[in-house]
Parts: C-alpha cells; structure tokens; sequence
C-alpha cells in the first residue's frame, strides 16, 4: 500500500516537469507567433465543423417541419388508392 502512495507522488511531482522540456511549439510560449497561428486555425476548425453541423441540423429541422404540413391537393390525387376502381 504504501508502495502505490510512494510511486503516486512520485508521477504527480514528474508529469508536471515534462512541460518546462517543451518547445514553443508544444507548450505554445506566451506571445509567440506560431501559438497565435495555432489559436487561429483552431479556431479557423471548430467554425467550419460547426457550420457543418448547423447545416445538417437546420435540413432536419427543416424535413420535420414541411412532414407535418398537409398534402397539397394534386399530391392528395397521386397518393389515392386506385384500387376500388378496378
């Protein structure tokens, strides 16, 4: 037991000290060009997905909304059952 306690503080006070290694790249440096780049194209992303998922949601919304609508009357005659009249 006391094992798994040693061993838990141990990975608690190393995994933090894997960030001071980083590069500006990884750790995106405060004010750095390329962290701001990054920032951007995230950003740039999570725009074009959710436009993506906004699109998908209003044609939905938008099936459900004209299934509800009555039958136009012409539509009514196509979908008769013609088979009375046989």
């Amino acid at each position: 037991m006391r094992a798994k306690i040693i061993a838990t503080i141990l990975v608690l006070l190393i995994v933090p000290a894997g960030d001071l290694l980083a590069c500006a790249v990884c750790s995106t440096a405060p004010g750095s060009q390329s962290g701001k780049s990054m920032a951007m194209a995230v950003w740039f992303l999570m725009a074009a997905i959710m436009g993506v998922l906004g699109g998908v949601g209003w044609f939905g919304f938008h099936l459900w909304r004209h299934e509800r609508m009555p039958l136009e009357p012409h539509q009514e005659l196509l979908d008769e059952d013609l088979k009375q009249y046989d």
